[in-house]
């Protein structure tokens, strides 16, 4: 019985085995298909954990918040519920996981109009509201989702979306850009706050019309949200 023992960047391994003659290529072989396996679960627990949220989030808009359940979700996915709860610590963990996937989504967006320093206040204003809307109409489940299970509140003069114990700042863009505007001379004599709840309520409203009615012949989305914006703005 032999002791091997590897130095790799100031980590000892031990692993008591049984070698017979073992050339020093056979180790790096042993343990390079030890992190392998390692590596390959990862990949197998991430994929599980997509297809446990893409499951969540089928049964959310098909049958509400209230059927979203972790023995629901199994049964969906035809694994046992314990399985589960080692991806997840309970529904209120899934569902912040679910609800984290869109906000990235959006933050994404966000971050490539926010990259353009060359644009002025009002188009970038314009350019955030326009990925907001695109977004929502191309990914209706998560915009569905954002408004069921979260609440908005003001404090400090920041706009903080609240899911759980999580907190999102989707709408402090819009606010931050209103007030840039405001700094260029715009919105004179208005509250940065009452004109973001003017302009959140005409975008809403066209994202949740569509949503709600997607066989209305409806005007070009570039156009209907350039003439909300010009009765906004």
């Amino acid at each position: 019985m032999i002791q091997l023992s590897i130095l790799r960047n100031d980590v000892t391994l031990r692993n008591a085995v049984t070698f017979v003659n073992m050339p020093e290529v056979s180790q790096f072989k042993y343990r390079g298909e030890k992190m392998g396996v390692s590596a390959r679960k990862k990949r197998q627990t991430e994929a599980l954990r997509e297809q446990v949220l893409d499951t969540a989030e089928d049964i959310f808009v098909r049958e509400g918040i209230a059927q979203v359940t972790m023995r629901r979700i199994a049964a969906s996915v035809d694994y046992a519920p314990t399985l589960l709860y080692r991806l997840f610590a309970n529904k209120a963990d899934l569902l912040d996981h679910l609800i984290a996937r869109g906000y990235k989504g959006v933050r994404k967006q966000y971050a490539v109009v926010l990259a353009q320093e060359d644009l002025k206040p009002r188009a970038r204003l314009e350019s955030i509201l326009s990925t907001y809307v695109d977004y929502a109409l191309t990914h209706p489940n998560h915009y569905r989702m954002w408004f069921d299970t979260s609440s908005i509140r003001y404090q400090g003069r920041r706009l903080l979306m609240n899911h759980g114990h999580l907190e999102y700042v989707v709408f402090q863009v819009w606010l931050d850009g209103i007030e840039s505007c405001q700094a260029e001379g715009m919105f004179a004599g208005w509250d940065s706050l009452d004109i973001f709840q003017i302009i959140w309520s005409r975008v809403h409203g066209l994202i949740s019309l569509r949503l709600q009615c997607p066989d209305l012949p409806w005007m070009p989305v570039a156009d209907h949200l350039e003439e909300v914006l010009t009765l906004s703005l």
